[in-house]
Parts: structure tokens; sequence; C-alpha cells
């Protein structure tokens, strides 16, 4: 069993509540995120994940396949697993 990664995506296009709701949802329904944080002010979504089961592309996938813009992942707020990453 892997431990759980933590990392948090700057996401464009989100106006209001009902955007994070929206992305929340999207990420939860992704087999494998165990906990999922938007916050449409900052432009962040923070998520958690066993990477045994989905990686950081699909996420990003799901959330633009809504209609938001993932454009970077947060390298400070993701505790270095940007780096293994790539």
């Amino acid at each position: 069993m892997s431990e759980n990664k933590k990392m948090t995506i700057k996401t464009k296009g989100m106006h209001c509540v009902s955007c994070e709701h929206i992305i929340k949802e999207t990420i939860l329904d992704i087999d494998g995120v165990k906990n999922a944080k938007v916050n449409y002010v900052t432009e962040k979504v923070t998520v958690e994940f066993d990477p045994e089961k989905t990686n950081i592309k699909n996420i990003m996938k799901a959330i633009k396949k809504v209609g938001y813009e993932p454009e970077e992942i947060d390298q400070k707020e993701s505790n270095g697993f940007f780096k293994k990453l790539f």
C-alpha cells in the first residue's frame, strides 16, 4: 500500500463558490482521490490521492474537462513531489 500524495494545482477560470463545488465534486469522483480543497479566490486546487490508483495528469484532465484551466503544479505546497513527477 502506497502513501497518499498531496499536490496543489493553480487553476484559472473559477469565479464563484459554484465553480469550487463543480471542481471538487469532479475530482472526488476519480478513483483514488481521498480529499480535495478548492479555493476560487486563490485559484488553488489541493488534492490528496493514492498514486497507485490515479495520478496528477488524470486529475488535471478532469479539471479541464469541466471547463477550467489547470496551469501549474505549486511546487512549494506539493511537498517536493513535483521533482519526483518529472
